[in-house]
């Protein structure tokens, strides 16, 4: 019997950290993004879970040319993400590279 009650409390404690950890992945947006300008002429591919593996949130989000609006412009996209790629000397830089 007590196997049993200390069993049960170690499933519903590992199940709580599961759905925790979900709940939390959840909150952080989709693994990967289609950024549109309202032209939409080329959108682009953005790997929003492969940046959050190494790079803080505000990184981006708090960035002066991150759009406020969430209203994407080439000019937005380019400033936020090839200056960055730029200035980190990583990441793709040409148009192929994020436009599919």
């Amino acid at each position: 019997m007590k196997k049993t009650i200390i069993c049960s409390a170690a499933f519903a404690l590992l199940f709580g950290f599961a759905v925790a950890s979900n709940v939390l992945a959840e909150e952080k947006g989709p693994a990967e993004i289609t950024l549109k300008t309202e032209a939409a002429k080329k959108p682009a591919v953005f790997p929003h879970a492969k940046h959050q593996a190494k790079l803080k949130c505000d990184d981006c989000h708090k960035s002066a040319d991150f759009p406020k609006d969430k209203k994407w412009s080439m000019k937005a996209g380019h400033a936020l993400c090839q200056g960055c790629h730029k200035a980190k000397n990583q990441g793709p830089t040409k148009c192929p590279d994020c436009h599919k």
